[in-house]
């Protein structure tokens, strides 16, 4: 004769009969067994997910610290929205409405552009590279004080206008910096209209410059960019009012894309609207490329780790199949019964996260304030790390389900074997 369910079994929409099964589970986790196997095992299901977890925490960050890396390096030059012609080279400046742009409270500063090849001169020496003429305000937008080598982050020469120069350029031109008395660079470009064939020499504009200082971000923009200033680069190349690009700085930089929406739909199609990661569109979806491919490793390895708990669950439903029979004698239903290594399951995964969140973040933190990882012949001195928190939440929420699954499949191919046939069991 079946037992009348007790109390608390037949309770089930209750507080307690709702948490029986975690509070079964709970203990097991924590209980000594009769078998030692099993500690160790659900000991080292812990730990493998707490070391996936960690793994992916230190891995991505490092990832998104590079990223921010090579965002600072290759792009100083990129502001966070350019505004160039969709036709030609050039457009006049009052195709653009400046103050309504300004107007905009996402905007913080704007510099008209005219960039150019030309080529410098010093002495016997010649280089080819390319001219960015920019207003004064540009200098503060790429936070140019960073990146100076020598001389001083400014277009006012002792005597004049200035330019300031890649470190390669300068180096390989020999040219010095401004000493009030000469001025060391000729910067040459073919006037627009004339042909080399016919003007020959008088088809072709020269000014000379001093050089103010000299700045170093890569191999690649120190031996390619000459800055000068915007009424020289206009005046050289006979611009007049025309230029290349208006680029914007914006308050903040999440604020990129609905920016550049609305400047589109202000400017019409005459014009190309693109954010600075738009400009570098290759870079950046590599760099994502990789941190996604990096992730999705990492959590296989987590799944195949995961069998762990597989193995643990299995142990254990055949270590306690008295118990869960006498469950079921006492009226506990089978989903009640599954719950209870449901439970268990999850808790191996709950612990085993927030011990990897813990360990992970640690690790980063500590990478940051000491910089135990060193990058040797670099442009800072060790592995940079940036915590985000939504790869914090994707790393919670991708190893959760990977303990879910460990946790369902050997409820799903076992329970009725080792569990639910215990009913009556002594």
């Amino acid at each position: 004769m079946p037992l009348e369910p007790a109390w608390w079994l037949k309770r089930g929409s209750d507080h307690v009969g709702m948490n029986l099964p975690l509070l079964f589970a709970r203990r097991y986790l924590f209980a000594k067994r009769s078998t030692n196997a099993i500690n160790i095992i659900t000991g080292i299901s812990i730990a493998v997910i707490a070391v996936v977890t960690a793994a992916m925490v230190v891995v991505l960050s490092t990832l998104n610290g590079i990223s921010d890396l090579v965002d600072t390096i290759y792009s100083p030059f990129d502001q966070d929205i350019t505004i160039t012609a969709a036709e030609g080279k050039t457009f006049e400046r009052k195709a653009v409405d400046l103050e309504r742009v300004l107007s905009m409270p996402e905007v913080k500063n704007s510099s008209w552009v005219i960039e150019e090849n030309v080529l410098l001169r010093s002495g016997d020496q010649r280089r080819v590279a390319t001219m960015k003429g920019v207003e004064p305000q540009y200098l503060a937008m790429s936070q140019m004080d960073r990146y100076m080598y020598d001389g001083r982050p400014t277009f006012d020469g002792i005597t004049g206008p200035a330019a300031l120069l890649g470190i390669g350029l300068k180096m390989d031109l020999g040219v010095p910096l401004d000493d009030g008395v000469f001025q060391a660079l000729e910067i040459s470009a073919p006037i627009r209209g004339r042909k080399l064939s016919k003007y020959q020499q008088r088809a072709f504009e020269t000014v000379a410059i001093a050089v103010r200082g000299a700045f170093t971000m890569n191999l690649d923009f120190d031996s390619k960019y000459a800055l000068v200033p915007l009424n020289t680069a206009a005046e050289l190349l006979h611009y007049d009012s025309s230029v290349t690009a208006l680029e914007l700085q914006l308050t903040d930089k999440k604020n990129m894309d609905r920016v550049a929406t609305v400047l589109r739909a202000q400017l019409g199609s005459a014009f190309t609207v693109k954010t600075r990661y738009q400009k570098n569109a290759l870079m950046y979806q590599t760099n994502a490329s990789e941190k996604f491919f990096t992730f999705v490793v990492l959590s296989f390895i987590g799944l195949i780790g995961a069998f762990n708990i597989i193995a643990s669950l299995t142990m254990m439903m055949i270590e306690k199949r008295r118990d869960m029979g006498t469950l079921a004698a006492m009226g506990a239903t089978p989903s009640t019964v599954r719950g209870v290594f449901f439970g268990e399951g999850l808790l191996i995964v709950v612990v085993g996260v927030i011990v990897g969140l813990l360990l992970g973040l640690g690790i980063c933190f500590a990478q940051q304030r000491f910089g135990f990882v060193q990058l040797s012949d670099s442009v800072v001195e060790a592995y940079p790390v940036h915590i985000m928190g939504t790869d914090l939440v994707i790393i919670s929420v991708a190893v959760f389900a990977i303990g879910l699954l460990a946790s369902w499949i050997p409820l799903r191919t076992l329970s009725k074997r080792f569990l639910l046939t215990t009913k009556t069991a002594d």
